[in-house]
């Protein structure tokens, strides 16, 4: 059976972000901030039909479904979270590289004094956007955040300074 390779090639990708996660609010609770959890599931769900009069595509699965589920957890210095994507039957009209599922979105973000240091996906836009622009748009299957790090420091009032590096998402 293919399930249980799968849901362990599952475990061991999340066992590090678990743990991340976990000593992560265990040092926000250290120095008795509260921490928050908060999550999200979204799954647009089809169930395609054959009409051989219009010419409809046939799938060999009767259910087709983008499915995200996004949980965080937040500190007043430490903020971590992730996003699972199963996608394994994709909606019409996506990539056929979208086929399959995993943790495509993991960040670690810490702020202290004016700075702020994030590691993993984020999304950042400069001005209007005509320099730089990173959005999720998951109806259109757009997602280009950047894997990498950012630093931003707000440490003098009227003056802000980003600087950033990493590899721009595909989709």
């Amino acid at each position: 059976m293919k399930l249980i390779p799968a849901i362990a090639s599952l475990a061991s990708r999340l066992l590090p972000i678990a743990i991340a996660v976990t000593a992560t609010a265990q040092v926000a609770m250290a120095q008795g901030n509260a921490v928050t959890v908060h999550g999200s599931v979204q799954s647009d769900i089809l169930f395609p039909e054959n009409d051989y009069k219009i010419g409809t595509e046939e799938y060999s699965s009767d259910v087709l479904t983008n499915t995200y589920i996004d949980a965080g957890l937040y500190s007043k210095y430490v903020d971590a979270g992730l996003r699972v994507e199963y996608m394994q039957h994709p909606l019409p009209g996506f990539e056929r590289d979208f086929k399959g599922w995993g943790v495509p979105h993991m960040y670690a973000k810490g702020r202290f004094k004016g700075f702020e240091l994030t590691a993993g996906d984020f999304y950042e836009q400069f001005g209007s956007g005509f320099i730089l622009r990173t959005y999720e748009e998951r109806s259109l299957g757009v997602d280009n955040a950047i894997r990498g790090g950012r630093l931003k420091i707000n440490a003098i009032k009227g003056l802000r300074f980003t600087a950033l590096g990493g590899v721009q998402r595909r989709f």
